[in-house]
């Protein structure tokens, strides 16, 4: 266990060996929650854009496209025929 020391602006600093195990580096976020007498601190994900998307070949695009059309063609076919339209 390390021990920190509150600066004259309420600031601590995060000891090197553990923001190096957790990955932490400058401009990362914490969250800062209170529990009793408590306070800890939660790394917020961070979120590269590439992990927003992922890749994927024509072919396999093209099968969702055909699959999502089959859908959407399904659910019209249902709607109309619920609304006793042909």
């Amino acid at each position: 266990m390390a021990t920190v020391t509150i600066s004259s602006r309420g600031q601590i600093v995060i000891p090197k060996k553990i923001r190096e195990m957790l990955g932490l580096s400058m401009g990362n976020k914490l969250k800062i929650f209170q529990e009793n007498k408590k306070i800890i601190l939660v790394a917020e994900p961070e979120v590269k854009p590439g992990e927003l998307f992922v890749s994927a070949s024509p072919d396999s695009v093209d099968k969702a496209m055909k699959e999502s059309r089959k859908m959407d063609d399904a659910k019209l076919n249902r709607l109309l025929r619920d609304i006793l339209v042909k």
